[in-house]
């Protein structure tokens, strides 16, 4: 089973995922109050500063009780927070997690989310022992659709008007990747 003690950094050719911490609130506001990267979310933006530190809160909790695990994606040239991305929902008896994650807009169409969660799916099925990975996503939100295909992830369902927010129900489309999947996607 995976150790989370000390926090596992991972780093890629452009990008270094390392942990979430308090000293991060201005930036994980800058994200998580930005309409545009909320717009599938399902719910608001973070509407203050009090709202970025409660998520914060909630995903060192995670880290410390070993139910979850986030990253912060910071570029490796300059350190600067630009997304964050990991597993939640983790179902450690059946072996499977669902991943989700944010980005930054000015950061992007540059590949930064593929090559981000292609480090956090390897370290999923290496060291957490994962089977399988879940994206719960707005079937409207074609750019995060792409990320998850280009992964390997195949399109498996449509739960339809499952989720309800701002005074309509939503579709969610559920995808879904096999420890083996990745492998193929990756040759």
């Amino acid at each position: 089973m995976a150790s989370f003690d000390p926090f596992p950094v991972l780093t890629t050719p452009r990008l270094r995922l390392r942990s979430i911490e308090p000293g991060d609130v201005e930036r994980i506001f800058r994200i998580q109050s930005d309409p545009e990267v909320t717009r599938y979310f399902g719910r608001g933006p973070d509407a203050s500063i009090a709202d970025s530190e409660r998520r914060i809160a909630t995903i060192i909790a995670g880290v410390r009780e070993h139910t979850s695990i986030r990253w912060g994606i910071t570029l490796e040239e300059s350190g600067e927070l630009v997304g964050t991305g990991g597993f939640w929902r983790w179902n450690k008896p059946h072996r499977w997690a669902e991943i989700g994650y944010e980005l930054l807009p000015a950061f992007w169409n540059r590949g930064i989310m593929t090559e981000a969660l292609r480090a956090v799916l390897r370290f999923g099925f290496a060291s957490m022992d994962l089977h399988r990975v879940e994206a719960q996503i707005d079937p409207e939100n074609r750019a995060s659709a792409r990320v998850l295909e280009r992964l390997g992830f195949a399109r498996e369902g449509l739960l339809r008007q499952n989720w309800y927010h701002d005074g309509r129900y939503t579709d969610t489309a559920v995808y879904g990747l096999l420890r083996d999947d990745l492998e193929a996607a990756a040759t």
